[in-house]
């Protein structure tokens, strides 16, 4: 009867562990969508997410996304003014607020990918660099994350 109890609680704690799990392992996909045409592109542009990534403020100078510890994010460029010019993500450089990946940059190509490792309780604030076509100027724009503890 004693080890039925047992194997009952490891049941139920695996079950609770693996929920968990299952819940903090989002994917929140980030798109920087910038204004090719324009002489100063980061000055015009704009995020925009998947519908499951919760933005606690979108402005170019204040985005803000929440994520947990194990969620994955991932920046991707792209003009919203000229569809054959390409916007490539440079890096994703720690300003200030918890560490929340693992390095203080995150070089960035095609598709930049990082996971969240640990929470804080202020905003996880970037520096997102990128590049417009074949131009070689490096634009900056400094987003935050919110991570839950």
């Amino acid at each position: 009867m004693k080890l039925n109890r047992i194997s009952f609680f490891v049941f139920i704690l695996m079950i609770a562990v693996a929920s968990h799990g299952l819940h903090a392992q989002s994917v929140h996909e980030i798109t920087l969508n910038v204004d090719t045409k324009n002489a100063d592109p980061a000055k015009t542009c704009y995020f925009t997410v998947e519908k499951t990534t919760t933005v606690l403020n979108n402005t170019p100078a204040n985005f803000t996304i929440f994520a947990q510890v194990g969620d994955n994010i991932i920046w991707k460029g792209l003009s919203s003014t000229e569809p054959n010019t390409p916007v490539r993500i440079r890096a994703i450089k720690y300003i200030s607020g918890p560490r929340i990946f693992s390095s203080d940059v995150i070089k960035g190509n095609e598709m930049t990918r990082a996971t969240v490792i640990r929470g804080g309780k202020t905003p996880y604030k970037y520096q997102l660099q990128f590049n417009v076509g074949s131009n070689t100027n490096t634009y900056t724009i400094e987003p935050k994350i919110q991570i839950e503890e």
